[in-house]
Protein backbone atom coordinates (compact mmCIF):
# COMPACT_ATOMS: atom_id res chain seq x y z
CA UNK A 1 0.00 0.00 0.00
CA UNK A 2 1.90 3.00 -1.34
CA UNK A 3 -0.79 5.98 0.66
CA UNK A 4 -2.37 6.17 3.84
CA UNK A 5 -6.01 7.36 4.32
CA UNK A 6 -6.47 10.90 5.49
CA UNK A 7 -8.38 9.53 8.73
CA UNK A 8 -5.45 6.76 9.47
CA UNK A 9 -2.44 8.88 8.72
CA UNK A 10 -4.27 11.35 11.76
CA UNK A 11 -4.75 8.65 14.19
CA UNK A 12 -1.02 7.39 13.84
CA UNK A 13 0.61 11.19 13.44
CA UNK A 14 -1.97 11.79 16.91
CA UNK A 15 -0.17 8.17 18.63
CA UNK A 16 3.11 9.22 17.72
CA UNK A 17 2.75 12.70 19.00
CA UNK A 18 1.69 11.27 22.37
CA UNK A 19 4.06 8.87 22.63
CA UNK A 20 7.13 11.45 21.17
CA UNK A 21 5.95 13.87 23.87
CA UNK A 22 5.34 11.38 27.28
CA UNK A 23 8.68 10.46 28.51
CA UNK A 24 9.00 6.45 28.96
CA UNK A 25 8.06 5.37 32.15
CA UNK A 26 9.44 2.18 31.41
CA UNK A 27 10.25 -1.27 29.51
CA UNK A 28 8.64 -4.20 28.98
CA UNK A 29 10.73 -7.30 29.80
CA UNK A 30 8.45 -10.30 29.43
CA UNK A 31 5.04 -10.29 27.27
CA UNK A 32 3.08 -13.62 27.59
CA UNK A 33 -0.20 -13.57 26.07
CA UNK A 34 -2.56 -10.97 25.46
CA UNK A 35 -0.79 -7.73 26.72
CA UNK A 36 -2.41 -4.35 25.39
CA UNK A 37 -1.24 -0.84 26.33
CA UNK A 38 -3.90 1.95 25.62
CA UNK A 39 -2.85 5.31 25.36
CA UNK A 40 -4.77 8.31 26.73
CA UNK A 41 -5.92 9.18 23.04
CA UNK A 42 -7.27 5.78 23.40
CA UNK A 43 -4.96 4.08 20.49
CA UNK A 44 -3.93 0.59 21.25
CA UNK A 45 -0.44 -1.66 20.76
CA UNK A 46 0.10 -4.94 21.46
CA UNK A 47 3.45 -5.32 23.57
CA UNK A 48 5.77 -7.21 23.32
CA UNK A 49 9.43 -7.98 24.82
CA UNK A 50 11.67 -4.97 24.89
CA UNK A 51 8.80 -2.31 24.49
CA UNK A 52 8.59 0.53 26.03
CA UNK A 53 5.87 1.63 28.09
CA UNK A 54 4.43 5.38 28.92
CA UNK A 55 2.58 7.49 31.81
CA UNK A 56 0.02 7.51 29.34
CA UNK A 57 -0.80 4.17 29.22
CA UNK A 58 -2.91 1.44 30.41
CA UNK A 59 -2.24 -2.17 30.57
CA UNK A 60 -4.05 -4.86 29.96
CA UNK A 61 -4.03 -8.70 30.23
CA UNK A 62 -5.95 -11.41 28.89
CA UNK A 63 -6.26 -15.08 29.66
CA UNK A 64 -3.71 -16.86 30.87
CA UNK A 65 -1.45 -14.05 30.15
CA UNK A 66 1.07 -11.96 32.10
CA UNK A 67 3.75 -9.20 31.98
CA UNK A 68 6.86 -7.66 33.55
CA UNK A 69 7.98 -4.01 33.26
CA UNK A 70 11.27 -2.74 34.59
CA UNK A 71 10.65 0.95 35.16
CA UNK A 72 12.70 3.97 34.44
CA UNK A 73 13.98 3.97 37.99
CA UNK A 74 15.00 0.46 38.35
CA UNK A 75 11.50 -0.11 40.05
CA UNK A 76 10.18 -3.49 38.90
CA UNK A 77 6.35 -4.12 38.12
CA UNK A 78 4.99 -7.71 36.86
CA UNK A 79 1.57 -8.17 36.00
CA UNK A 80 -0.91 -10.87 36.47
CA UNK A 81 -3.67 -12.49 34.20
CA UNK A 82 -6.80 -10.60 33.48
CA UNK A 83 -5.41 -7.33 35.24
CA UNK A 84 -5.30 -3.69 34.25
CA UNK A 85 -2.56 -1.20 35.49
CA UNK A 86 -3.11 2.44 34.95
CA UNK A 87 0.07 4.37 34.85
CA UNK A 88 -1.18 7.67 35.98
CA UNK A 89 2.20 9.05 36.32
CA UNK A 90 5.96 7.63 36.48
CA UNK A 91 8.53 10.63 36.10
CA UNK A 92 12.16 9.96 36.73
CA UNK A 93 14.98 12.20 36.50
CA UNK A 94 17.93 10.03 35.87
CA UNK A 95 19.99 13.24 36.11
CA UNK A 96 19.29 14.01 40.06
CA UNK A 97 17.88 10.71 40.00
CA UNK A 98 14.38 12.32 41.55
CA UNK A 99 10.86 11.70 41.12
CA UNK A 100 7.48 10.54 41.98
CA UNK A 101 5.05 7.58 40.59
CA UNK A 102 1.18 7.20 40.96
CA UNK A 103 0.24 3.72 39.29
CA UNK A 104 -3.85 2.36 39.68
CA UNK A 105 -4.99 -0.96 40.04
CA UNK A 106 -8.22 -1.64 38.43
CA UNK A 107 -8.46 -5.21 38.20
CA UNK A 108 -6.21 -8.42 38.99
CA UNK A 109 -2.66 -8.39 40.14
CA UNK A 110 0.65 -6.95 40.17
CA UNK A 111 3.86 -7.74 42.20
CA UNK A 112 5.98 -4.65 42.42
CA UNK A 113 9.44 -3.35 43.81
CA UNK A 114 9.90 -0.28 43.94
CA UNK A 115 13.15 1.47 42.39
CA UNK A 116 15.01 4.40 43.26
CA UNK A 117 12.11 6.74 43.91
CA UNK A 118 11.36 5.60 46.85
CA UNK A 119 15.07 4.82 47.57
CA UNK A 120 15.75 8.95 47.24
CA UNK A 121 12.68 9.77 49.04
CA UNK A 122 9.94 10.42 46.38
CA UNK A 123 5.87 9.41 46.32
CA UNK A 124 5.14 6.17 45.25
CA UNK A 125 1.63 5.67 45.66
CA UNK A 126 -1.14 2.69 44.18
CA UNK A 127 -4.39 3.17 43.93
CA UNK A 128 -7.40 0.41 44.13
CA UNK A 129 -10.56 0.54 44.47
CA UNK A 130 -10.20 -0.13 48.10
CA UNK A 131 -7.90 2.77 49.04
CA UNK A 132 -4.63 4.42 48.31
CA UNK A 133 -1.39 2.72 49.20
CA UNK A 134 1.71 4.78 50.27
CA UNK A 135 5.06 2.96 49.75
CA UNK A 136 7.89 2.78 51.99
CA UNK A 137 9.11 0.10 50.15
CA UNK A 138 10.43 -2.15 48.98
CA UNK A 139 8.42 -5.28 47.59
CA UNK A 140 4.88 -5.76 48.00
CA UNK A 141 1.65 -8.00 46.07
CA UNK A 142 -1.74 -6.92 45.68
CA UNK A 143 -4.69 -9.19 44.40
CA UNK A 144 -8.37 -8.29 43.17
CA UNK A 145 -10.50 -10.80 43.81
CA UNK A 146 -14.72 -10.89 44.18
CA UNK A 147 -14.93 -7.54 45.16
CA UNK A 148 -11.85 -8.29 47.65
CA UNK A 149 -8.47 -7.32 47.93
CA UNK A 150 -5.61 -9.24 49.16
CA UNK A 151 -2.32 -7.97 50.17
CA UNK A 152 0.91 -8.77 50.97
CA UNK A 153 4.68 -7.40 51.73
CA UNK A 154 7.81 -9.18 51.27
CA UNK A 155 9.96 -6.70 51.98
CA UNK A 156 9.84 -3.26 53.88
CA UNK A 157 6.30 -1.39 54.41
CA UNK A 158 3.30 -0.10 52.73
CA UNK A 159 0.89 2.42 54.71
CA UNK A 160 -2.97 1.28 53.33
CA UNK A 161 -5.40 4.85 53.67
CA UNK A 162 -8.91 2.82 53.19
CA UNK A 163 -12.00 4.97 51.77
CA UNK A 164 -13.03 6.00 55.62
CA UNK A 165 -9.78 7.24 55.68
CA UNK A 166 -8.67 4.51 58.39
CA UNK A 167 -4.57 3.61 57.84
CA UNK A 168 -3.35 0.20 57.88
CA UNK A 169 0.37 -0.74 58.16
CA UNK A 170 1.98 -3.86 56.91
CA UNK A 171 5.23 -4.83 56.51
CA UNK A 172 8.92 -4.38 58.77
CA UNK A 173 8.21 -3.43 61.81
CA UNK A 174 4.35 -3.75 61.99
CA UNK A 175 2.80 -6.42 63.74
CA UNK A 176 1.16 -8.16 60.33
CA UNK A 177 2.58 -8.42 56.60
CA UNK A 178 -0.57 -9.65 55.21
CA UNK A 179 -4.06 -8.34 54.65
CA UNK A 180 -7.49 -9.19 53.41
CA UNK A 181 -9.29 -5.59 52.73
CA UNK A 182 -13.06 -7.05 52.07
CA UNK A 183 -15.39 -5.39 49.51
CA UNK A 184 -17.43 -3.80 52.97
CA UNK A 185 -14.04 -2.43 53.86
CA UNK A 186 -13.61 -4.66 56.67
CA UNK A 187 -9.63 -5.38 57.06
CA UNK A 188 -8.53 -9.12 57.84
CA UNK A 189 -4.78 -8.94 58.94
CA UNK A 190 -2.51 -11.80 59.22
CA UNK A 191 0.90 -13.02 59.64
CA UNK A 192 0.75 -15.98 56.90
CA UNK A 193 0.12 -15.33 53.37
CA UNK A 194 -2.91 -16.04 52.13
CA UNK A 195 -3.59 -18.71 49.32
CA UNK A 196 -3.62 -16.83 46.49
CA UNK A 197 0.24 -15.78 46.42
CA UNK A 198 2.26 -17.84 45.17
CA UNK A 199 3.93 -19.14 48.52
CA UNK A 200 7.54 -19.28 46.46
CA UNK A 201 7.98 -16.17 47.01
CA UNK A 202 8.37 -15.71 50.66
CA UNK A 203 11.66 -17.81 50.12
CA UNK A 204 13.21 -14.77 48.67
CA UNK A 205 13.18 -13.21 52.04
CA UNK A 206 14.44 -15.90 54.11
CA UNK A 207 10.83 -17.03 55.43
CA UNK A 208 11.11 -20.03 54.09
CA UNK A 209 14.70 -22.50 53.98
CA UNK A 210 16.19 -24.10 51.08
CA UNK A 211 14.44 -27.57 50.30
CA UNK A 212 17.95 -28.65 50.55
CA UNK A 213 19.09 -28.48 54.18
CA UNK A 214 21.05 -32.07 54.03
CA UNK A 215 24.98 -31.62 53.44
CA UNK A 216 25.81 -33.27 50.11
CA UNK A 217 28.92 -34.83 48.79
CA UNK A 218 30.69 -32.28 46.14
CA UNK A 219 31.01 -33.40 42.91
CA UNK A 220 32.71 -30.50 40.95
CA UNK A 221 34.08 -30.39 36.79
CA UNK A 222 36.34 -27.70 38.10
CA UNK A 223 38.78 -29.39 40.58
CA UNK A 224 39.72 -25.30 41.28
CA UNK A 225 36.49 -24.68 42.85
CA UNK A 226 35.90 -28.20 44.92
CA UNK A 227 36.27 -25.85 48.72
CA UNK A 228 33.42 -23.80 47.04
CA UNK A 229 31.08 -26.17 45.95
CA UNK A 230 31.83 -28.61 49.32
CA UNK A 231 28.09 -29.04 49.47
CA UNK A 232 24.65 -28.14 48.85
CA UNK A 233 23.89 -26.24 52.03
CA UNK A 234 26.48 -23.89 51.72
CA UNK A 235 25.39 -23.54 47.57
CA UNK A 236 22.11 -23.00 48.32
CA UNK A 237 22.51 -20.46 51.07
CA UNK A 238 24.34 -18.13 48.49
CA UNK A 239 21.60 -19.17 46.06
CA UNK A 240 18.92 -17.65 48.93
CA UNK A 241 20.54 -15.38 50.02
CA UNK A 242 21.40 -13.24 46.63
CA UNK A 243 17.91 -14.43 44.97
CA UNK A 244 15.82 -11.07 46.30
CA UNK A 245 19.03 -9.03 45.71
CA UNK A 246 18.98 -10.90 41.70
CA UNK A 247 15.61 -9.25 41.06
CA UNK A 248 15.85 -6.15 41.99
CA UNK A 249 18.93 -5.41 39.70
CA UNK A 250 18.22 -3.08 37.34
CA UNK A 251 20.79 -3.41 34.84
CA UNK A 252 20.61 -7.23 35.17
CA UNK A 253 17.12 -6.65 33.45
CA UNK A 254 18.27 -4.32 31.45
CA UNK A 255 21.15 -6.64 30.34
CA UNK A 256 18.05 -9.65 29.78
CA UNK A 257 16.32 -7.40 27.66
CA UNK A 258 19.25 -6.45 25.00
CA UNK A 259 20.32 -9.52 24.60
CA UNK A 260 19.52 -11.45 21.32
CA UNK A 261 19.43 -15.04 20.25
CA UNK A 262 19.49 -18.82 21.82
CA UNK A 263 22.48 -19.72 24.17
CA UNK A 264 22.94 -22.55 25.91
CA UNK A 265 24.34 -23.13 29.36
CA UNK A 266 26.36 -26.44 30.78
CA UNK A 267 27.15 -27.09 34.40
CA UNK A 268 30.45 -25.70 35.78
CA UNK A 269 30.32 -25.99 39.45
CA UNK A 270 27.50 -28.20 41.41
CA UNK A 271 26.96 -30.31 44.28
CA UNK A 272 24.63 -33.13 44.96
CA UNK A 273 23.30 -36.08 47.00
CA UNK A 274 21.33 -38.77 47.00
CA UNK A 275 19.47 -40.52 49.68
CA UNK A 276 21.36 -43.62 48.11
CA UNK A 277 24.21 -42.59 48.55
CA UNK A 278 27.42 -41.49 46.11
CA UNK A 279 26.57 -39.26 43.04
CA UNK A 280 28.95 -39.52 39.91
CA UNK A 281 28.34 -38.44 36.06
CA UNK A 282 26.55 -34.95 36.93
CA UNK A 283 25.68 -33.61 34.12
CA UNK A 284 22.52 -30.60 33.21
CA UNK A 285 22.23 -28.07 30.39
CA UNK A 286 19.45 -25.59 29.62
CA UNK A 287 19.19 -23.05 26.54
CA UNK A 288 17.84 -19.90 26.92
CA UNK A 289 15.77 -18.16 24.06
CA UNK A 290 16.30 -14.20 24.76
CA UNK A 291 14.17 -13.23 21.99
CA UNK A 292 11.18 -15.15 23.30
CA UNK A 293 12.01 -15.11 26.80
CA UNK A 294 11.81 -18.71 27.29
CA UNK A 295 13.32 -22.01 28.51
CA UNK A 296 12.87 -24.03 25.40
CA UNK A 297 14.57 -27.45 27.08
CA UNK A 298 17.02 -28.19 29.80
CA UNK A 299 18.06 -31.65 31.06
CA UNK A 300 19.45 -33.05 34.26
CA UNK A 301 21.42 -36.59 34.47
CA UNK A 302 23.29 -38.11 37.40
CA UNK A 303 23.88 -41.97 38.49
CA UNK A 304 24.21 -43.05 42.01
CA UNK A 305 23.67 -46.55 43.49
CA UNK A 306 19.64 -47.26 42.61
CA UNK A 307 20.88 -46.17 38.75
CA UNK A 308 20.16 -43.06 36.67
CA UNK A 309 18.55 -40.08 37.14
CA UNK A 310 17.32 -38.28 34.44
CA UNK A 311 14.77 -35.03 34.47
CA UNK A 312 13.90 -32.97 31.25
CA UNK A 313 12.49 -29.41 32.37
CA UNK A 314 11.16 -26.21 30.28
CA UNK A 315 10.29 -22.77 31.06
CA UNK A 316 9.99 -18.72 30.99
CA UNK A 317 12.41 -15.80 32.16
CA UNK A 318 10.44 -14.28 34.75
CA UNK A 319 12.45 -10.86 36.28
CA UNK A 320 15.82 -12.15 36.74
CA UNK A 321 15.01 -15.59 37.73
CA UNK A 322 14.11 -18.31 35.53
CA UNK A 323 10.12 -20.25 35.63
CA UNK A 324 11.04 -23.82 35.15
CA UNK A 325 8.96 -26.88 35.14
CA UNK A 326 10.04 -30.34 35.13
CA UNK A 327 8.30 -31.95 32.22
CA UNK A 328 9.44 -35.83 32.77
CA UNK A 329 11.41 -37.58 35.52
CA UNK A 330 12.46 -40.63 36.33
CA UNK A 331 15.09 -43.34 38.05
CA UNK A 332 16.25 -46.26 36.11
CA UNK A 333 12.90 -47.63 35.19
CA UNK A 334 10.63 -45.71 38.03
CA UNK A 335 8.59 -42.39 36.88
CA UNK A 336 9.87 -39.82 38.99
CA UNK A 337 8.62 -35.78 39.84
CA UNK A 338 10.68 -32.91 41.40
CA UNK A 339 11.26 -29.11 41.10
CA UNK A 340 13.91 -26.47 39.91
CA UNK A 341 14.66 -22.99 41.07
CA UNK A 342 17.13 -20.92 38.85
CA UNK A 343 18.45 -17.20 38.42
CA UNK A 344 20.60 -15.06 36.80
CA UNK A 345 23.12 -14.18 38.78
CA UNK A 346 26.12 -11.06 38.37
CA UNK A 347 25.68 -11.12 34.70
CA UNK A 348 24.02 -12.66 32.61
CA UNK A 349 26.31 -15.52 31.61
CA UNK A 350 25.85 -16.89 34.94
CA UNK A 351 23.03 -19.07 36.20
CA UNK A 352 22.56 -20.73 39.66
CA UNK A 353 19.69 -22.34 41.45
CA UNK A 354 18.64 -25.75 43.23
CA UNK A 355 16.74 -28.96 42.23
CA UNK A 356 14.64 -31.65 43.93
CA UNK A 357 13.97 -34.73 42.78
CA UNK A 358 12.27 -38.19 44.13
CA UNK A 359 10.20 -41.19 42.42
CA UNK A 360 6.57 -40.76 42.44
CA UNK A 361 5.87 -44.34 43.63
CA UNK A 362 8.77 -43.69 46.83
CA UNK A 363 9.56 -40.05 47.40
CA UNK A 364 12.02 -41.77 50.60
CA UNK A 365 14.09 -42.50 47.30
CA UNK A 366 15.47 -38.92 46.25
CA UNK A 367 18.34 -36.37 45.65
CA UNK A 368 18.88 -32.62 45.72
CA UNK A 369 21.38 -30.46 44.22
CA UNK A 370 22.59 -27.06 43.57
CA UNK A 371 24.39 -25.90 40.50
CA UNK A 372 26.35 -23.06 38.41
CA UNK A 373 25.58 -23.01 34.74
CA UNK A 374 27.72 -21.12 32.37
CA UNK A 375 27.69 -21.03 28.18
Amino acid sequence: MKYLTPLLATVLCASFYSQANTPPAGKTILAKGSVVATSDDSAQRPLKRRDTVYSVDKITTGEQSKAQFSMSDGGLIALKENSELNIANYDFNADTQQGAASIELLKGGLRSISGVIKKNGGSYNVKTPVGSIGIRGTHFELQLLGGDMFVAVWDGAIDLTLENQRVVSLGSNEPFSFAQVTSLGEVIQSKDAPAVFDQNIAAINGDNKSKNSQTASGNNANTENNEENSSTADTTDVYAQQRFQAVSDAALLDQIAQRQGVFNYKATNFAVSSSLGEVSNFAMSLSVDFDNGTVPDGEISFTDAGGNWYAAYSGLIDLTKLDLAVTFASHNNNKATGSIDAIFLNNIDTITGNFNLNEISNPAVNATGAFRLEP
